[in-house]
């Protein structure tokens, strides 16, 4: 099954409320990785997004599964890009 990129652009303006979020962001996530939907996922270390790795059918099944995120679903993430990416070499690969 294809993966894809998918990276979150976060407003620094919305920090607070994402930390006030982050018990239920971080349950949706860990639900995911647990189906295997989501390969990986971390936050960029400069506060700025994050990425995660999504196993989905096509690039819409991607975007739909990502907006039940919580953060997505209260309006927390600015821009949602999402990319098929083929791993080459490496643990995804």
């Amino acid at each position: 099954m294809p993966l894809f990129a998918v990276s979150y652009r976060y407003e620094a303006a919305q920090t607070d409320d994402r930390e006030a979020n982050k018990p239920a962001h971080r349950g949706w996530l860990s639900a995911q990785v647990d189906a295997g939907t989501i390969r990986t996922v971390g936050p960029f270390t400069d506060g700025s997004g994050a990425l995660l790795v999504v196993e989905s059918d096509d690039v819409d099944a991607a975007r739909a599964l990502v907006a039940d995120d919580p953060h997505c679903l209260r309006g927390m993430v600015s821009e949602i890009t999402v990319r098929e990416w083929k791993p080459v070499f490496g643990v995804l690969a």
